[in-house]
């Protein structure tokens, strides 16, 4: 009789992830090879599943593999807290960041869009000025080009 533990696909099932998934973190050494069974299935006893659990939940705070490797690196337990504190305050510095941007971009475009939607109605049709920020041309176009055909 085999010995209990969870298989692979019962563990990525309970950590909502894919088999696929923890057979990757196993190659690059984020997972320590599980123990077999008999039939050469990979299982998984609760200190194995609860680092698999570990790495999971990490990734899934957007830190990159490099940052997991050595944020689980044996020997840093005791500043673990500490380093994935200092992980997490650049993430979030580089999204405030992000936000920023897309908030003037958004501003921006917001403003672009108001200035369209107040072209005055004499305009052409084709004039786009307004949310170009800038003075229009077009009626001096369409004159000049009436002017040209006209002679």
């Amino acid at each position: 009789m085999e010995s209990k533990g969870l298989r692979i696909g019962e563990l990525a099932s309970l950590l909502g992830t894919t088999t696929k998934t923890l057979r990757f973190y196993e190659q690059i050494g984020l997972l320590a090879p599980p123990r077999r069974s008999e039939s050469a299935y990979r299982l998984y006893d609760g200190e194995a599943a609860q680092t698999a659990r570990l790495v999971v939940e990490l990734r899934r705070l957007d830190l990159t593999l490099p940052e997991l490797q050595e944020l689980l690196a044996n020997g840093h337990e005791a500043t673990r807290r500490s380093r994935l504190q200092a992980l997490m305050d650049e993430k979030l510095r580089a999204i405030y960041l992000q936000l920023s941007v897309l908030q003037g971009r958004c501003d921006d475009l917001e403003a672009r869009h108001a200035a369209l939607l107040a072209t005055p109605r004499g305009r052409p049709p084709q004039c786009i000025c307004e949310a170009l920020l800038r003075p229009c041309t077009c009626d001096a176009a369409a004159r000049s080009r009436a002017d040209t055909n006209g002679a």
